[in-house]
């Protein structure tokens, strides 16, 4: 029981100690006990349940060590089927009881961390089952990811949903396990159970029994769309100072049932599609951004959805960008030479080269402050019903205008 269900737990203690002292009738109600004995019992249980709260007391295993005993022993506890002597080793943090092979009999899932440290150890999973053997044996099958990954490096979490159906004659779930680090769903292993040997023959789990169809991580987050069955990972790598980050979006190969590579199964196919996107949306207060990357990002961001946009395209630009732009002249911007609205802009790759800005002798909150900055974008577009891609990457050169970053021309 946690701290917090203790402390509830106490609460509903007092409540119904006043109920007892305020209510004559309730104390009748209780029965032929005396009220001054069930006011001291309620009392001492009040003074257990906060010395339980202060002291941090976690009485789950007792709970399930008298649960075993309870049932003469007749159930498993993996929590202490992983010896104590390799508690330094890995442990135990979760188990689950669900059918994961779809043979109407229900797996144990254990999720348990190894490479035990003071921070964020690392999670790695398996499923006992006992459909082998006579005797039946209790067997392990591991939820291996390519490379033999890691799961998750604070949380884990369990769902099953039929998402592949080559082959099955009655549905079998995939297994899904996704990894949360921070509040945000960084990992996602998705597995495929494929039976590896005839039913008389002893358990093996290699071939993997639950096999990988999709490993997924992204620190800005990883998300899966059960309608279009499609997977969007958002990494941060390379763009960490302007909190932009890259968007991949997998989908899932039907024809094989799985997200991988043909070419290689521990590899991931490739994506769908790849942007570069503002990690948790576009600030409203971009104009004052001291990183021209991503004006430059909201500039074409703003562009494509200027009906909806508070902020107008015009606002980040100056010099010969804002003359262009007042012509309407999009063929200066990367756009087709065509006449129309911009409906949609998909950047494709954005970079800048911190290393070769040049600096005044001013220094400013984050430090020296660049009289200039090139950013090279490329992007894919549709201006009316004409659909382009930027031949080769556009090289912006940002300037400050009264201490504020402007797009200023093309290279």
């Amino acid at each position: 029981m946690s701290v917090v269900g203790i402390l509830a737990l106490g609460l509903a203690v007092i409540f119904a100690l006043v109920v007892l002292i305020a209510f004559p009738t309730v104390q009748v109600a209780v029965g032929r006990m005396a009220s001054g004995t069930v006011i001291f019992l309620l009392g001492l249980g009040l003074v257990v349940l906060l010395l339980l709260a202060i002291t941090r007391f976690d009485p789950t295993p007792t709970i399930r060590q008298l649960a075993v005993a309870q049932t003469q022993n007749k159930v498993v506890d993996f929590f202490t089927l992983f010896p104590a002597v390799n508690k330094d080793r890995y442990t135990v943090q979760d188990v689950q009881y669900q059918d994961t092979d779809g043979d109407d009999q229900k797996e144990w899932v254990v999720f348990y961390r190894f490479d035990m440290t003071d921070g964020r150890s690392p999670y790695a999973g398996a499923i006992y089952d006992y459909d082998r053997g006579d005797p039946p044996v209790l067997f392990p099958y591991r939820l291996l990811p390519p490379d033999r990954d890691y799961l998750s490096e604070e949380t884990v979490s369990l769902t099953l949903a039929d998402l592949v159906k080559l082959g099955e004659i009655k549905p079998v779930p995939e297994v899904f396990v996704t990894g949360n680090a921070g509040g945000i769903n960084t990992d996602l292993a998705i597995f495929r159970h494929v039976p590896n040997s005839l039913p008389w023959e002893f358990p093996r789990d290699e071939p993997r029994r639950y096999q990988v169809i999709g490993s997924f991580r992204g620190d800005g987050g990883v998300v899966y769309d059960a309608s279009s069955k499609t997977v969007t990972v958002v990494n941060r790598d390379g763009y960490d100072r302007s909190q932009l980050a890259v968007q991949t979006t997998y989908n899932l190969d039907e024809a094989r049932g799985t997200f991988m590579s043909p070419a290689d199964p521990k590899q991931l196919g490739a994506p769908a599609s790849s942007q570069v996107v503002f990690t948790f949306g576009m600030p409203a207060d971009i104009l004052d951004s001291p990183y021209p990357e991503k004006l430059v990002l909201g500039f074409y961001h703003t562009l494509a959805q200027k009906q909806s946009s508070t902020i107008k395209p015009e606002a980040f630009l100056t010099g010969q960008a804002l003359i262009e732009y007042s012509r309407g002249n999009l063929l200066y911007f990367g756009f087709p030479d065509v006449s129309g609205d911009v409906n949609r802009v998909k950047i494709t790759q954005l970079s800048y080269a911190p290393k070769t800005e040049a600096f005044d002798a001013s220094v400013s909150v984050l430090g020296e402050q660049p009289r200039f900055l090139t950013v090279d974008v490329s992007f894919e577009s549709q201006v009316g019903a004409s659909i382009a891609q930027t031949p080769k990457p556009i090289r912006w050169v940002a300037t400050l205008v009264n201490g504020k970053w402007k797009l200023d021309h093309r290279l």
